[in-house]
């Protein structure tokens, strides 16, 4: 293995115990299920003890927190969250950075100050939101009191799967709502962005898990249908599909690629599989590329993830490259120094 780089884990979910009491069944979701379910990651999620022996022995420097999926609990889960990972992130400064919750069907003031006071007071960055809520997609209106708030700061925004059951025809059987479902959601979220938020906050930055759903796959029809409204086409191509070489000519590809600079994306989410981080690097390169574990559901065993980071560091790819996607980008993101 090569010399061990300094690593950051962008998708890592503690809550804490005095948030935890307040899970209960919402109208997004029961969260008593999850806890029911996943009994021994929730004892490791509360437990910020835990969370650094497991650092330690996988070879992690430093995680960033955030738990977006529960934040449908309400206001006071989110501000009971915000406290703790304060609490957390003032005791352990060199190991943890922690996001702000905060639920948008709450009171837009409320929101916005709890934001402030995240960022002023508990000395938390960037805000952590889920791809969808109830039937409210990610682009709605709802959301622009956070988008403010980010752009404002000039901090990040991650987008964190959404847990509901019925999502998108997902179910219990085959555990859909899990895998191809959730998935799906992620991908929708992020053409979302693309097209009705960034437009509006174009100095927003965003964060997307799972490779945003299996972008690298989805993007070669992306490319094909890119058509924004502001784009003058010729006649023959409006509204039709175009191949990828014919979108380089009209200058539709550099155009999509010129969106795609706000955009970051974790590797969480596929269990350390070194294929689709490879395929992550080819297309979306690893200047917007984050290390990502999806602690403690996904790689909970710090064995497996020390075998990832040796993956990553063993890959014939720059030295730059590597700094970049294990940690570079975000010490970026977050200010760390």
């Amino acid at each position: 293995m090569a010399d061990k780089l300094f690593s950051i884990d962008m998708q890592n979910h503690y809550i804490p115990s005095e948030a935890l009491k307040l899970a209960r069944k919402t109208e997004e979701y029961d969260y008593t299920y999850s806890i029911g379910r996943f009994v021994k990651a929730y004892e490791r999620m509360t437990n910020i003890d835990e969370h650094i022996k497991w650092m330690d022995q996988s070879g992690l420097d430093m995680v960033i927190l955030s738990t977006a999926a529960f934040v449908a609990n309400g206001y006071e889960f989110c501000r009971a969250c915000n406290d703790g990972y304060g609490d957390v992130v003032k005791k352990h400064p060199d190991r943890f950075k922690g996001m702000i919750h905060v639920f948008p069907y709450d009171d837009k003031k409320k929101n916005q100050d709890e934001i402030k006071r995240g960022v002023e007071e508990l000395g938390l960055w960037g805000v952590t939101v889920v791809t969808s809520f109830q039937k409210m997609a990610i682009d709605s209106p709802l959301m622009d009191p956070i988008w403010e708030m980010a752009v404002k700061y000039d901090m990040p925004i991650f987008v964190h799967p959404t847990i509901r059951k019925n999502v998108w025809g997902g179910t219990e059987k085959y555990d859909l709502f899990l895998t191809a479902s959730r998935e799906y959601d992620i991908a929708k979220s992020f053409i979302e962005i693309l097209y009705g938020v960034l437009p509006r906050f174009p100095a927003l930055k965003v964060i997307m898990p799972h490779l945003a759903g299996g972008l690298p796959a989805l993007l070669g029809r992306l490319l094909a249908k890119h058509q924004p409204q502001d784009f003058s086409l010729p006649q023959e191509d409006a509204g039709q599909w175009i191949p990828v070489h014919r979108a380089e000519e009209l200058g539709l590809v550099d155009h999509f690629k010129s969106l795609l600079k706000n955009f970051y994306f974790d590797t969480a989410g596929s269990g350390g599989w070194m294929p689709i981080v490879k395929f992550g690097l080819e297309v979306l390169g690893a200047d917007h590329l984050c290390f990502g574990t999806d602690y403690p559901y996904d790689l909970n065993d710090a064995k497996y993830v020390k075998r990832y980071l040796d993956d990553i560091h063993d890959m014939d790819m720059p030295l730059e490259e590597k700094e970049q996607f294990l940690g570079g980008n975000l010490k970026r993101l977050f200010n760390i120094q």
